[in-house]
């Protein structure tokens, strides 16, 4: 069966802006959804036998739209592919105009981390979509001396299913910016559950590699178009025909969300 190409198209923007789409519920149900006060999450190990970490990292750019929403897109920069709108964040910094500077502080890349969680309350495996502060913090535990010498009696450490610890997620709102400053790996070690419980939770991990998807270029492209792309160098506005080692609609037939 031949490709649909506008098919393709319009599941390519339901993914990576399912608001703006309309909402794709189902796939929006797969992430932990972060609310205010205490939490308590199993933060997974990969799968036995991969050769995957147990996160995926993405950069994401924030780009205004018209009817005042956001569009969310993964930096081509992360796959070493061009990314036009990182050449107009730079472009922008070179202007001089306070609005220009505005504007480049929120289509900065900003690191993106995904990893699969145990949610104790409901009971059910999510996407943990987090910024590079929270990420930054696990990590570092992981790293603890009171918790690095986990990894001498299993190759997950601290992660692992049966000697880890859960990690407390406490999410405060200052003004409009939410503060993870108290979240910490509890101290005990539990278990995630029975050996039944940690098959299952483990048979049911996301792919979250696969969510690090390669914007389409014309995409990238005439999201900078949109925007200003006057501010930038004449050989980038993308009016030219693109050079052989650019990226062409036909390199690729998948990608996904933000």
């Amino acid at each position: 069966m031949a490709i649909d190409l506008n098919a393709l198209r319009a599941k390519h923007q339901q993914l990576t802006n399912p608001q703006a789409a309309g909402g794709d519920q189902d796939f929006l149900k797969k992430f932990y959804q972060v609310k205010e006060g205490e939490a308590y999450l199993r933060i997974l190990p990969a799968q036995q036998g991969s050769d995957k970490n147990f996160y995926a990292e993405t950069k994401i750019h924030r780009v205004p739209q018209p009817d005042g929403s956001v569009k969310n897109y993964h930096c081509r920069k992360v796959h070493g592919e061009k990314c036009p709108l990182c050449d107009l964040y730079y472009a922008l910094w070179k202007t001089g105009s306070k609005e220009d500077e505005d504007l480049a502080r929120q289509i900065k890349p900003r690191a993106r981390y995904y990893l699969n969680t145990y949610d104790r309350e409901n009971e059910e495996v999510k996407i943990f979509s987090i910024g590079v502060i929270l990420f930054q913090k696990i990590v570092e535990t992981m790293m603890d001396p009171d918790y690095a010498d986990l990894f001498e009696q299993s190759e997950n450490g601290i992660l692992d299913t049966e000697i880890g610890h859960d990690f407390k997620l406490h999410m405060k709102k200052e003004g409009q910016w939410p503060k993870y400053d108290q979240s910490m790996f509890r101290p005990k070690a539990t278990p995630l559950g029975s050996k039944k419980l940690i098959s299952e939770v483990m048979e049911s991990l996301h792919d979250i590699h696969d969510l690090v998807k390669l914007e389409e270029y014309d995409a990238v492209k005439e999201a900078v178009m949109n925007l200003r792309p006057e501010v930038l160098p004449r050989e980038r506005t993308f009016t030219e025909t693109k050079s052989d080692d650019e990226v062409s609609d036909d390199d690729y037939t998948k990608r996904l969300m933000s």
